[in-house]
């Protein structure tokens, strides 16, 4: 399983496009095979901090994310929201 996790620093006063741009994103995206989970979550002491949690079956259904016609449309949009580039972590879940 594949998890990624999106560091996002908006712009002042923006919070509020963003989640709405962020849950038409989410509600596409859990539709995708391979998603196991598509969550956005707020830094509890930086208010213009947002970080989307995904996890992915696998590299072939992140690929599928990444090239599917919500993530081109929704992903440019949330970009004009930040403060720089998201920081992006991707993670390999170890499985017990």
């Amino acid at each position: 399983m594949i998890v990624l996790i999106s560091k996002n620093t908006l712009q002042e006063g923006k919070e509020q496009d963003f989640v709405r741009i962020a849950e038409k994103m989410a509600e596409e995206t859990q539709k995708e095979d391979g998603c196991c989970f598509y969550r956005l979550a707020k830094d509890a002491e930086a208010e213009n901090i947002y970080y989307f949690i995904e996890a992915y079956e696998n590299n072939a259904a992140l690929e599928v994310h990444r090239n599917s016609a919500h993530f081109q449309t929704y992903v440019p949009q949330l970009g004009g929201l930040r403060t720089k580039p998201s920081e992006l972590t991707k993670c390999e879940v170890i499985e017990f």
